[in-house]
């Protein structure tokens, strides 16, 4: 009977860990399910885009930047043959096929120098010049050999202009520069210790920047300095064409400091094509990236206000620009994505959002351009990708090694440093970090944003469903549970064909498996079944003589059954203090700025 019982046990266990299989395999269906659904998406890709010969510039430069397995060398091709003297018709396109060529390892020096020939100065910055110091001083400035002497009150202002070129502003406590002399070099020198620096601001934006490099002199010593300030376009400034080519140019190892403040001090004008993602590519800046990350739409995706495409291509290049931060944000972002697939497993129908989609989601290496094999990643070679201005230049190795996010390069080093020295913060298990995240030495989740409140759960959510404008075709709605505004419910399909989802087949033969083993041995021992059913059935009751029945020759005795335990109750968590918000740290000068305008 002992085996009868060692049976009936493992059969309750059996049974017991079988739900426990599916909730585990659940989690590996999901992961599986996002691998096959991109894999349709690059099948579907390749069926509309064929040898790409009938795309648009945009659209073959994105569609190598995806990466498709089948067409990659017709794409390139394609691409290589529309080359005409250096460039492909116009300054953003052009940028896109030097990133593409880049990706497939191609030669891209002529057209570099064919982009930074179309440099044009923005004359929709307006540069300020400022001088300070701790006490009243008299200032020399120098430029188109002509020398000009100003005086800086205790109170910061001017009491002149100097010349042409610098005219009084700002309630006199700056000193604004001409546009006719922004290629012009000022030379700076005063009787007491001073700094200098430069600022400047869109024309139709009442926001003032300070450019990087404020410069200190002691007494009669000098400063120099020039407006370096360009932007790019056809006679004119475009700021998406000049956004892509400053990226393009940052990834083929050019300096693009000067194109810098106008991709950012124009930013304002230019919501429609999401500039926070093009900055924080461009300069790692934390608070573009928190900028960028709380502007995600209803926690899921981004649409830039009256964007110049749709939310697709913007949540896909929020992705590219913030692929190496850890905030929930780009999970929920890249599973919204994933349910949004067209049933056709494009997105939208179209190529280019379809290609800029699986660029963002699955950032695949390129090839070598001399054997055809695939670039080595980063982490494949023991190396990390890590924002590229938290990499030494002497460790970085990113022109050997792939990463996925244009914000970052391959370094030799993790260079990780604290979470304080990041400016950021740990959030508490209720809170939710509106910003990036990202590694630290102390914890792997630093918040460079703001830890806030986490929102109230829908009753969907509450439900480990999710809250959809509409429900994708691998999704059902669930009309049970509700969601904010007009959004509704939708979960995972429970009953879809094999090419919906994988299926879960292994498990299911498993489980017959089982049973057929356990009727297996329960009909070798059914005689000591039927007997062990009796005794259960008569509650094991002693026979009329009050004798206790005795086992039968050779049987084992009965087991006997351990007592049953009750469930300790939960043990109350005691809340940590949630640590108080910490005021940013302003930099020396822009202190001094605000000082300056009390």
């Amino acid at each position: 009977m002992k085996k009868a019982g060692m049976f009936v046990v493992l059969f309750l266990l059996v049974f017991s860990l079988v739900p426990l299989s599916f909730a585990e395999d659940d989690k590996t269906v999901t992961a599986q399910q996002d691998t096959d659904k991109i894999e349709d998406g690059f099948e579907c890709l390749e069926d509309k885009a064929g040898d790409c010969s009938s795309l648009t510039t945009q659209e073959i430069a994105l569609t190598i930047l995806a990466t498709p397995d089948n067409i990659f060398d017709d794409c390139v091709d394609e691409l290589e043959n529309r080359e005409s003297s250096d460039n492909w018709g116009n300054v953003r396109d052009t940028a896109l096929a030097i990133l593409a060529l880049k990706h497939a390892g191609k030669d891209t020096e002529s057209s570099e120098d064919w982009l930074l020939d179309q440099e044009q100065i923005p004359t929709e910055l307006i540069w300020y010049m400022q001088q300070d110091s701790n006490e009243e001083v008299e200032c020399h400035i120098s430029y188109d050999a002509q020398d000009y002497t100003i005086n800086v009150g205790t109170n910061k202002k001017i009491d002149s202009s100097a010349g042409s070129c610098l005219t009084l502003a700002q309630a006199n406590f700056w000193l604004q520069i001409s546009p006719s002399c922004y290629e012009e070099k000022f030379i700076i020198s005063c009787d007491q210790s001073f700094i200098a620096n430069l600022l400047y601001k869109n024309r139709n934006s009442q926001t003032i920047y300070v450019l990087e490099g404020t410069e200190s002199s002691p007494a009669f010593g000098s400063i120099e300095l020039n407006v370096n300030s360009k932007c790019f376009g056809a006679g004119s400034c475009d700021y998406e064409a000049t956004a892509w080519a400053t990226l393009a140019l940052l990834q083929t190892g050019h300096n693009v400091e000067e194109f810098i403040p106008y991709v950012i001090a124009m930013a304002d004008t230019n919501e429609r094509y999401l500039p926070e993602a093009f900055i924080y590519m461009l300069t790692n800046y934390e608070d573009y990236a928190t900028q960028l990350i709380a502007s995600q739409k209803l926690g899921n995706y981004w649409e830039a206000e009256s964007s110049a495409y749709n939310r697709f291509y913007d949540t896909s290049l929020a992705l590219i620009a913030l692929g190496g931060s850890s905030s929930e944000q780009i999970t929920k972002a890249k599973d919204w994505l994933l349910f949004s697939q067209g049933s056709n497993d494009c997105w939208q129908n179209s190529i280019r959002d379809t290609a800029i989609v699986l660029w963002a989601l699955s950032g695949r290496a390129g090839r070598l351009s001399t054997t055809g094999s695939s670039v080595t990643y980063c982490s494949e070679a023991g190396y990390f990708c890590i924002p590229s201005f938290d990499c030494p230049s002497s460790e970085d190795v990113g022109d050997n090694y792939f990463c996925a996010s244009l914000s970052d390069t391959c370094c030799m080093t993790e260079n990780i440093k604290t979470c304080s020295e990041y400016g950021g913060e740990e959030c508490q298990s209720d809170e939710v970090c509106i910003g990036n995240e990202r590694k630290a030495t102390d914890t792997s989740n630093c918040c460079t944003g703001t830890c806030k409140d986490r929102p109230q759960e829908t009753e969907c959510e509450a439900n480990f469903y999710t809250c959809m404008d509409t429900c994708s075709d691998y999704q059902e709605s669930m009309p049970t549970y509700s969601c904010d505004g007009t959004q509704v419910c939708c979960r995972t399909k429970t009953t879809t064909t094999t090419d919906d989802i994988p299926s879960s087949w292994w498990i299911w033969v498993l489980t017959v498996l089982i049973l057929t083993v356990l009727i297996a041995i329960g009909y070798v021992y059914r005689d000591k079944l039927k007997l062990f059913w009796f005794q259960i059935k008569t509650k094991f009751k002693k026979d009329e003589g009050g004798a206790p029945r005795g086992p039968r020759p050779g049987m084992p005795p009965r087991p006997g059954f351990p007592p049953l335990r009750r469930p300790r109750p939960p043990v109350a968590r005691v809340q940590q203090p949630r640590p108080t918000h910490r005021d940013s740290a302003m930099s020396e000068t822009f202190q001094k700025l605000k000082n300056m305008s009390r």
